[in-house]
């Protein structure tokens, strides 16, 4: 779970032919730089599959989505300023054929986070971009609320959530990214998800939290295993 403190940037990452092996050695090159500025990396999801709740999710598929944060926005300016990050960044973008990164803080979700079940590598991640009608943010908030006992039964939870103040395409070209808040859930099997969206408790919660959006776009994935 995200600390509420925290700056928190979600990055939609599509990578050259053969661009991970780029990324991997900026993140091992880079180990003093990111305890140096507090940078912490909270999910790497390896993406597999993309959907939507509200919407069509017209937006490119990335191969991974990769969360991190920093005590704060300035601390963030900071750490790209920081001639070390200036040195390192040129080789990893390099593998990169697009980059859209939504920045915000995050919010707390203590009351509706609960602890995983099993092991991770069985998880089914999903990564919400959700864009809302005027007022619309408290139909989500009320839905994650009321469906504690769905979650509970399908084991559902929801990891964190990201306000979204800005969104940057710091490589590549934009198209068109403009969430609002970015919400982190994850199964704890994949195969409950059939069962999950069946639900009655389910279709009966679900217009709570529909009524008040625009769009709900999707990325579906896993966590990679070292």
């Amino acid at each position: 779970m995200l600390s509420p403190s925290r700056f928190t940037l979600t990055m939609l990452v599509s990578l050259q032919p053969g661009g991970g092996a780029a990324l991997a050695a900026f993140r091992q090159a880079s180990g003093p730089l990111l305890a140096r500025h507090d940078v912490r990396i909270e999910r790497v999801i390896r993406i597999h599959g993309k959907g939507q709740i509200v919407g069509s999710n017209d937006f490119e598929q990335p191969d991974l989505i990769q969360q991190i944060s920093l005590p704060s926005a300035e601390a963030f300016k900071a750490y790209v300023a920081d001639p070390e990050y200036q040195a390192l960044a040129p080789a990893r973008d390099a593998g990169i054929r697009r980059m859209t990164a939504c920045a915000g803080p995050a919010l707390d979700v203590s009351a509706i986070a609960t602890p995983g079940q099993g092991e991770v590598a069985a998880r089914l991640y999903g990564v919400g971009l959700v864009r809302f009608k005027p007022a619309g943010e408290a139909g989500l908030d009320a839905f994650n609320r009321q469906a504690q006992p769905l979650f509970a039964r399908h084991g559902m939870h929801v990891e964190s959530m990201q306000h979204v103040v800005q969104v940057m395409t710091p490589v590549g070209n934009p198209e068109g990214l403009a969430p609002q808040r970015v919400v982190v859930f994850f199964l704890d099997d994949a195969a409950r998800l059939p069962a999950y969206a069946a639900d009655p408790e389910y279709r009966h919660l679900a217009p709570l939290r529909d009524d008040g959006l625009v769009r709900y776009d999707f990325f579906l994935g896993t966590v990679p295993q070292a």
